[in-house]
């Protein structure tokens, strides 16, 4: 048995590494270090420090601009969403408390003026796959409901896991493994029943569908989606492209009676918790963010920060940000912009910047300094943004609100309920 034991905890290891460290240290729960450079509301390139509501407005496309220059690549100039079929898999999903439907979608991005139209990523065996949605609505609702809308590193019928779902596989109990074993309960399925029951509908898409989360692969395929974009340093990554398909989610969605379109709300873990923030920053459609453990280039700052540093991840996945960014790696102090001009740009729409206290590699305290930095905007914006001094004081109802329990990097039982805190505290009046 102990040999066994020590061979799962190797396993669980050498997995943990591509998204997380293992370590024995604990995230001070104090705010520690440097405040978040430049001020948010400062002098920004070339212009001066901004004092009103219009004059944050006028700021907020330049911003945008040095955020793709700088770390996320340039986004498409413009899209298009076309529905190929809807139907609906299943009238009494989940115990009888969800309807499940499916939509298979093509999109098109466009980039000075070149336009590239997709069904889906090419596949390891040579096939290009189907982008599809799956969307479960509460059976039963006497109104529109609010939706969230997920992506994760699981395929779509382990987060929402139907027989019906496209590519499930026959025996549905043999879905998920070390997964779950290391990441927690949650990290591919969600608590889909306990979600209707509280009136939310869920969304999904299984990213690697799109632009596959692989180098090799993923660099192929983003560039084939971006012909007019000619500079290779600042090429869109796998981030900025998950973040893309959100929004094309959402041209979908928005033409949906079922679904309430004051109440749009990204949810996204580790990877895709970066992209989740940056489909809102610049999605105004989107009403609210739930960003797990973002880490870098996501809610963490880039200067002076704990953890995976920009050099680390640059080094470990080449394809998800801009070669620009790889080259900041070691020189973050000559970056123009920090990640609490990602979150000011969400003003005054509530997010939640969720952590785990062992999860140092994720740097709650980076994250937690960008909060602070990204306040001034919120409260410029007629928001109190965030409420709390110290990162263990729990407000769902701050439209900053910074969550963080034990433990290390993964989804698991603790956290629904405080995601749950969360959008019932903002999003309950629209259910």
């Amino acid at each position: 048995m102990l040999h066994w034991n020590r061979i799962v905890l190797s396993v669980a290891l050498l997995a943990i590494g591509g998204c997380a460290k293992v370590t024995l240290a604990w995230t001070d729960l104090k705010p520690d270090g440097d405040a978040a450079t430049p001020a948010v509301l400062g002098a920004f390139d070339g212009r001066v420090s901004v004092a009103t509501l219009q004059d944050w407005n006028a700021r907020a496309p330049a911003i945008r601009e040095a955020l793709q220059e700088e770390i996320f690549g340039y986004l498409p100039d413009a899209a298009h969403t076309r529905i190929l079929s809807h139907k609906t898999l299943n009238e009494n999903a989940f115990g009888g408390k969800g309807v499940l439907e499916e939509y298979k979608l093509a999109v098109t991005a466009t980039f000075n003026g070149v336009s590239v139209e997709t069904t889906g990523a090419l596949g390891e065996e040579g096939g290009r796959s189907e982008i599809i949605m799956d969307v479960v609505l509460p059976k039963g609702a006497t109104g529109p409901s609010p939706v969230i809308l997920m992506e994760t590193f699981c395929p779509r019928w382990d987060t929402l896991p139907d027989p019906a779902v496209a590519g499930a596989p026959a025996d549905m109990d043999k879905r998920g493994g070390i997964e779950t074993y290391i990441f927690g309960r949650f990290i591919c399925t969600p608590p889909v029943e306990t979600i209707l029951d509280a009136g939310y509908a869920i969304a999904t898409i299984f990213p690697s569908e799109f632009v596959p989360d692989s180098r090799e692969r993923g660099l192929a395929e983003l560039a084939r989606l971006s012909p007019g974009h000619g500079d290779d340093e600042t090429r869109w990554g796998a981030v900025a492209a998950w973040a893309w398909a959100y929004s094309r989610m959402i041209d979908v969605l928005e033409e949906d009676a079922q679904i309430d379109q004051d109440a749009i709300i990204t949810w996204g873990h580790s990877r895709y918790g970066k992209s989740a923030l940056l489909a809102a920053a610049f999605d105004e459609r989107i009403d609210g963010v739930i960003a797990h453990q973002s880490g870098t280039g996501g809610a963490s700052l880039n200067r002076r920060k704990k953890g995976e540093s920009v050099k680390a991840i640059t080094n470990t996945y080449p394809h998800w940000f801009s070669r620009r960014y790889a080259g900041y790696g070691e020189h973050e102090g000559d970056m123009e912009i920090d990640q609490h001009h990602l979150l000011a740009l969400i003003a005054p729409r509530p997010i939640l910047l969720g952590n785990a206290r062992r999860d140092v590699w994720s740097d709650p305290n980076g994250a937690f300094r960008a909060a602070i930095g990204a306040d001034p905007a919120y409260q410029l914006a007629g928001s109190q943004g965030l409420e709390q001094d110290r990162l263990d004081v729990w407000k769902p109802d701050a439209d900053i609100a910074f969550w963080i329990r034990a433990g290390t990097h993964g989804v698991v039982k603790e956290d629904w309920p405080a995601f749950l805190e969360f959008l019932d505290a903002h999003f309950s009046a629209q259910q």
